[in-house]
């Protein structure tokens, strides 16, 4: 009897023995699984800290690209690159690569280095017997965005109560589009009050379609809500903005037709086989942007991760 006993309290001893151990093995592996946890979390934190380091430095001077090396951020050592973003040894056109490194963690955020009134067409969809021009009137196909990475918030509202004010609220009339005269809306050209200070632009909504008939010449930004046509000669001397994914700015009549200023647009522009010639004139986008459109960043984040 006394050596079952024995035996049954040895055994006992060496279950709980092995329990124990178990029970200490689980709680060092819990352990473990904290740390590494909380390791990784602060080298994501720092790898993210990187990024916006690089951002602030990119919205200083959207031409600087370089790098940090072993830079101590919260709590970390981050290693910074930023450079022109491409596909292969082809560059991607005004979007910059930064890549923000932390132990084991890597954060790459893709950006794009310009604002749209920088440039004659914006569009969300595509551009077709399309020139642009810089402000001499030379080509530049670097001014034309198709395909837009993203549109600019522009305050419609405001822009609808300035035409408002100015009486300029146009619809179709009863015909296919509204017609405005050669001229049209003023005598003094771009500016409703060329005497205000800052100068007031003419602000014209359309509730419709528009049609800029042969040889006519029109001033303004023009908010349309749905097609523009521009007949042979036609001359929009101001800013297009066509809010709406379904508008269309079309040519017609077998002849160019030019727009000088710019064109905003969430729809497509086809010259239809005859170009439009878009000449950029910063003065009238920085009436467009400075009074209807102030709230948009000199550089955007396209993609995160």
């Amino acid at each position: 009897m006394g050596k079952t006993l024995l035996i049954l309290l040895a055994g006992f001893a060496v279950s709980f023995g092995i329990l124990a151990q178990s029970k200490n093995r689980r709680y060092m592996d819990s352990v473990d699984r904290i740390v590494n946890h909380v390791a990784d979390y602060s080298a994501k934190n720092a790898s993210t800290s990187g990024v916006h380091k690089a951002l602030n430095q990119l919205y200083l001077n959207p031409a600087w690209r370089g790098s940090y090396n072993n830079l101590a951020i919260a709590g970390g050592t981050v290693n910074i690159t930023v450079k022109n973003d491409s596909v292969g040894a082809t560059p991607k056109a005004h979007q910059i690569k930064i890549l923000s490194s932390s132990a084991n963690a890597l954060t790459q955020v893709i950006v794009f280095d310009s604002e749209f009134q920088e440039f004659a067409v914006w569009a969300k969809d595509t551009a077709i017997s399309v020139t642009t021009q810089d402000s001499l009137g030379v080509s530049d196909p670097d001014l034309l965005m198709q395909n837009a990475p993203f549109m600019p918030k522009i305050d419609k509202d405001s822009l609808f109560s300035s035409a408002s004010a100015q009486s300029h609220l146009y619809d179709n009339g009863g015909e296919s589009h509204f017609h405005p005269l050669d001229g049209f809306p003023n005598t003094g050209g771009f500016y409703y009050d060329s005497t205000a200070v800052p100068k007031a632009a003419n602000v014209i909504h359309v509730d419709g379609h528009l049609h800029v008939r042969n040889n006519r010449t029109v001033y303004g930004i023009f908010i349309v809500e749905g097609n523009v046509l521009l007949s042979g000669n036609a001359h929009i001397k101001g800013v297009l903005y066509l809010p709406n994914s379904s508008s269309r700015i079309y040519n017609r009549d077998n002849a160019s037709s030019k727009v000088t200023g710019g064109i905003v647009t969430w729809g497509e522009v086809d010259g239809d086989g005859y170009p439009i010639f878009v000449r950029h004139r910063p003065e009238y986008l920085r009436a467009l942007v400075s009074d209807y459109a102030p709230n948009n960043p000199p550089i955007r984040v396209l993609t995160w991760k």
